[in-house]
């Protein structure tokens, strides 16, 4: 690989925007600034990547992301239904209360949810991940001509980071736990149910993610949003994930669009949805959704991949990715978006999705 050289943002750690001030404001001042200081390479970035599923996994320091808020997390959902199910004494309890017989229905009625994270500890490591992130997405916006919507992409060591009131802010960390709070409530086929308070911690598998969170405003009236920031945790994760991450996030910010274009449009034209309804909708297209992203993630780090000839580690390959997926629902149609997006290409892909993701489902051929 190419050695790289130091740049004063990534140097000084400030975003693209305040670099352009700065440069703007106080050209004279970079003068002052040693010229091999500016000039001198990096070491291998990818390399030093190559090298993080390596290491030690730890469970602290945790720092506070985010204090508990109302957050409709299908993580923490997902764990609640599988510690229930399993907790036999407290099932034969809500048994005796509300005399189900067979089938009981399960339902969160309110989440609230505490961030936190373990920040990267080894500098040199961090700091290649860091900017392979900044350097593969604006790679990515450059491909396709789009304007970067990051204001920032940062790796937090302290509690509270600050969350940019303009564009996405990006977090990379060490590992993300979720602390929780959490009204259940158990339903039988007679209509009698019973409330029961859960709380407890986890730290989550999701590498990165970017939730499309519905509600609903008013009968008839939904909200789509996608949160304004997103955490890229490193933890855990295969050399290739660790890759995938910052493209894969970055794609479900810009394909959504589409996405949430063609949901909302639908939601107006059916209001009589109810909440779970639309949100089984949403579920459908996320899993869309998520067949085009995984195919362009194949795409676009091949293509990245190739500026770097004989640079590369040995343990990056895409094939063991590609015919590697992971065995959970929202990946169901991740193969066929893989077959499909090396047939079309990056930019037909991406123009057809965003044209029209009704059209790009259909030639995924799901029946």
């Amino acid at each position: 690989m190419k050695p790289k050289r130091h740049t004063i943002a990534g140097h000084r750690g400030l975003t693209r925007r305040q670099l352009l001030a700065v440069g703007t404001l106080n050209l004279l001042g970079w003068a002052a600034f040693p010229m091999r200081t500016v000039a001198a390479p990096f070491e291998n970035d990818l390399k030093l990547v190559a090298h993080i599923p390596e290491m030690v996994e730890r469970e602290g320091p945790l720092r506070v992301f985010r204090d508990y808020a109302a957050d409709p997390d299908n993580e923490i959902e997902q764990h609640l239904r599988r510690e229930l199910v399993q907790r036999s004494e407290l099932l034969s309890k809500i048994k005796a209360r509300i005399g189900f017989e067979r089938k009981v229905r399960f339902s969160v009625e309110d989440l609230e949810v505490r961030l936190m994270f373990v920040p990267q500890s080894d500098k040199r490591h961090a700091a290649a991940y860091q900017r392979y992130c900044q350097d593969i997405t604006d790679y990515l916006f450059e491909i396709n001509r789009a304007e970067n919507f990051y204001s920032s992409i940062t790796s937090p060591h302290e509690d509270h980071p600050v969350i940019s009131e303009t564009g996405v802010s990006a977090f990379i960390v060490h590992r993300l736990a979720k602390a929780y709070r959490a009204v259940c409530r158990f339903t039988a086929e007679s209509g009698k149910s019973v409330k029961y308070a859960a709380s407890g911690a986890i730290f989550s598998n999701h590498l990165g993610a970017v939730d499309l969170e519905i509600e609903r405003l008013a009968p008839g009236r939904f909200g789509l949003r996608r949160p304004p920031f997103t955490i890229w945790q490193n933890s855990g994760a295969e050399f290739f994930s660790l890759m995938a991450i910052p493209v894969e996030e970055t794609l479900h910010y810009y394909l959504g669009r589409a996405t949430d274009r063609l949901l909302d449009a639908s939601l107006r034209q059916d209001p009589s949805k109810s909440l779970a309804a639309a949100k089984q909708m949403a579920d459908e297209w996320m899993a869309v959704e998520e067949s085009v992203v995984g195919g362009l993630v194949d795409r676009v780090l091949a293509r990245y991949c190739d500026r770097y000839p004989g640079g590369l580690p040995d343990n990056l390959n895409f094939e063991r990715w590609a015919g590697n997926v992971p065995d959970l629902s929202q990946y169901r149609y991740r193969r066929q978006g893989i077959q499909l997006v090396r047939t079309l290409g990056i930019h037909r892909s991406i123009g057809l999705y965003m044209e029209d993701p009704g059209r790009f489902r259909e030639q995924l051929k799901l029946t």
